[in-house]
């Protein structure tokens, strides 16, 4: 049977998958005899089996001899090389796009803590942020004098950093302490100074922002401005005042209300308090305040992550218990676990123990989870603060503008008219010199170089006085 084919499929792809060397010489066999071949010799009937015209046919001895290339890739070898293209570690070619490579950059969390003297402000900042091994040098803030903090807040500010591998970012921490409100005789004054810190950093971040002489780019730069505020509450009784400093800053950034000192409170305690002051923070009934307290809301499925159990209220203030003391032998482990407790006769209060302490999912919170949301609730936050302080400064000079135009000529046709001078030879000056500015630029300057544009107005003439009226001559003699 005679086939139009040079090879049937079958034949010819299994011979494509064989590395043997290429036969030479003179074919005596059938095409399909040796199948090991890639290639075979041309068959002894060219009727049957013609040969591609591209090889040639020189004749030795009435024999056809197939001239063909030394090598060829087969496609096992193809698919091997390909696929490690495709496939291989700087893959470009898979069946999803390459994933580009990302470079280092840097991200900037600012938290302040705001609260009562004596509540442990400072001991929770170290609990917050300190690692095994690790003994951080907190400044006290319980001992700083309002003006300390006035003049120099950054030496009330702690700083930890640590590299995201993952997202290759740089995540730079920072909790500023504030003095206690307790120790000042006006409440107020106190509050007035955070608020004029924070604000003063949203405006440095503005002027970062309107510099024209900046070299680099914002993102290279040191974020000042504040994302969050932990406002620590006493223990057993939430006082008015409280709700009032809470009320008005957060006016100026979110609050996080945590319940310091929650070891002192049984569990029914505890649980009650908890309630009262959610209850209290939604609603507080003080002369003054008139609507919510800005709580931040953490979404529901941050708090799971975080492990903070499911209350009754979405959002309840955290009890936490920090303590300087650590447990020794938990430090000394392999490997080593920061594990601050408190230790009474009576027992031992674990801080990042959650059937004692809500601490570890603020930390969870504050340091992973809602990284992100605080992040973006802060860039909202200071556009909105930017469009009213823009706005502010446009209507400011809007003000200024419509005075200039105003008052201020209103002021000089007042100044003007009590000095005398008439509203008809003010016109007739201006008037006049009008005309000869336009008389002398029509004459393209072929007057003399002398002669002023503008001429001053003359004085007038002033009346030659009067002479007065020689005295009557007197009569000689007696005059009767």
């Amino acid at each position: 049977m005679t086939s139009n084919n040079y090879f049937p499929s079958s034949k010819f792809n299994a011979s494509l998958r064989e590395d043997g060397p290429l036969p030479t010489g003179a074919a005596t066999q059938t095409p399909f005899a040796n199948a090991t071949h890639r290639y075979v010799n041309a068959p002894s009937t060219a009727a049957d089996f013609p040969m591609p015209p591209t090889i040639d046919e020189p004749k030795f001895g009435g024999a056809r001899v197939g001239t063909m290339p030394e090598r060829r890739l087969s496609i096992s070898s193809n698919y091997s090389r390909a696929s490690e293209m495709v496939f291989g570690k700087d893959a470009l070619l898979g069946p999803r796009r390459p994933r580009p490579h990302k470079i280092w950059k840097k991200k900037y969390i600012k938290l302040i803590v705001v609260g009562d003297s004596g509540l442990g402000k400072t001991t929770l900042i170290k609990s917050l942020i300190s690692i095994p091994g690790e003994r951080l040098q907190v400044h006290d803030g319980s001992y700083t004098p309002t003006d300390q903090f006035r003049r120099d807040p950054e030496s009330l500010c702690s700083t930890v950093s640590w590299r995201d591998e993952e997202d290759r970012v740089i995540w730079v921490y920072k909790i500023q302490d504030t003095p206690g409100y307790g120790d000042e005789l006006d409440v107020f004054r106190n509050l007035k100074m955070v608020q004029e810190y924070i604000e003063s950093q949203n405006k440095k971040w503005l002027e970062l922002e309107q510099a024209r002489d900046r070299k680099e780019d914002l993102a290279e730069l040191e974020d000042p401005r504040v994302d969050l505020c932990i406002f620590c509450i006493p223990p057993h009784r939430l006082r008015p005042i409280d709700l009032k400093y809470m009320y008005e800053l957060g006016k100026y950034v979110p609050v996080v209300p945590v319940v310091t000192k929650a070891d002192t409170m049984t569990i029914r305690e505890a649980n009650t308090y908890r309630t009262e002051v959610a209850n209290r923070i939604a609603n507080p009934m003080v002369p003054g305040i008139h609507d919510k307290i800005n709580i931040f809301r953490f979404e529901r499925d941050t708090l799971e992550r975080a492990g903070v159990q499911d209350q009754a209220t979405p959002h309840p203030p955290f009890l936490v218990v920090a303590s300087n003391d650590i447990s020794e032998e938990l430090a000394a482990a392999e490997p080593p676990l920061f594990w601050p407790e408190r230790r009474y006769p009576w027992g031992c209060a674990e801080a990042f123990n959650k059937e004692h302490s809500d601490l570890l999912a603020v930390r969870a919170l504050l340091m992973k989870e809602a990284l992100e949301e605080i992040s973006k609730t802060k860039r909202q936050r200071y556009e909105a603060w930017r469009r009213t302080t823009l706005g502010g400064l446009k209507l400011g000079r809007k003000i200024i503008s419509a005075l200039m135009w105003t008052i201020v000529p209103a002021v000089i046709c007042l100044q003007v008219g009590r000095a005398g001078v008439r509203v008809e030879d003010v016109k007739r000056f201006v008037r006049k010199n009008v005309d000869r500015v336009k008389r002398l630029r029509g004459s393209k300057g072929s007057g003399p170089a002398s002669v002023p544009l503008i001429e001053a107005p003359k004085p007038a003439p002033v009346a030659a006085p009067v002479a007065a009226p020689p005295p009557p001559a007197q009569k000689k003699g007696w005059g009767f």
